[in-house]
């Protein structure tokens, strides 16, 4: 190699190397700080601040594109603002936001499938699901999101040998979804889906109101069973919310259930 160009060689590698460096060291700092956005009591002021977020972990993938640990922190906060803050009132932005988060999560499987996930697997496994099921829920009327359907099941089923309790036993969620997404005539079963969510609710799952919601908006509504629908979303009304991991879901699922109550009529 020409001396001259050997310096500068060695300066782009330095570089690329740095900014690598200074990438996973950011993305430490992120993993470790989203607990206290998880805690947060106050659900707009995580609205107006978690895109800058978001922003930033694409950013940092771009200088560190197989980080792992940001790909699923990745998937998670994309497929998170969407359900949390998008779906009611822009569900075209939202539905946006789950195939980002799915292909994020997918990017952190690194190839693994359901049929070849291991344990190391499970947590990008279980984001690739959650997003897809909740684009499929508010995309019935795509032909192409319906056909996709029947993968839910068997990855659920793989999260739950994996890694059964993951996100307050959210594989349940996806199972419960699962059963109440498909019509009856296609095997769907609103009884099933209750038994799922209500396994979601059990153990450390069970203060966990975001289950409840959507335990209330698939599976009662699938059922026609106002009063179940009623008491899920009243219990989550009515719940006195403690400080932690879970409280800035909690505090979403208390307005998203008001919310929910108010369109009853049109329901049922």
């Amino acid at each position: 190699m020409n001396k001259l160009l050997l310096p500068l060689a060695l300066l782009a590698l330095t570089g690329c190397s740095l900014n690598k460096t200074a990438s996973r060291v950011t993305s430490g700092v992120v993993d470790a700080g989203l607990p206290a956005v998880f805690s947060q009591s106050d659900p707009q002021y995580v609205k107006e601040a978690l895109p800058a977020n978001l922003q930033l972990m694409e950013i940092l993938l771009a200088s560190d594109p197989r980080n792992k640990g940001m790909l699923v922190n990745a998937a998670q906060g994309f497929c998170g603002y969407g359900f949390m803050f998008l779906e009611e009132d822009q569900p075209e932005r939202a539905s946006f936001f789950y195939l980002k988060g799915q292909a994020y999560a997918e990017r952190a499987l690194k190839g693994a499938t359901v049929e070849t996930a291991k344990k190391k697997d499970a947590h990008p496994l279980f984001w690739h699901t959650f997003c897809k099921a909740l684009y499929m829920n508010i995309n019935r009327d795509n032909p192409e999101a319906i056909a996709e359907i029947p993968t839910l099941e068997p990855a659920a089923l793989k999260l739950l040998e994996l890694d059964p309790g993951y996100y307050y036993n959210a594989a349940q969620d996806i199972l419960g979804a699962y059963h109440a997404i498909r019509p009856r005539m296609l095997g769907g079963s609103p009884e099933k889906a209750a038994e799922h969510f209500e396994l979601a609710l059990k153990g450390h799952g069970a203060d966990f109101h975001l289950s409840r919601y959507l335990y209330a908006k698939m599976a009662a509504v699938a059922a026609q069973d106002q009063e179940l629908f009623e008491r899920l979303l009243n219990e989550i009304i009515s719940a006195e919310l403690k400080d932690g991991d879970t409280r800035l879901a909690n505090e979403v699922a208390k307005l998203k259930a008001q919310k929910l109550l108010e369109k009853k009529d049109e329901l049922f």
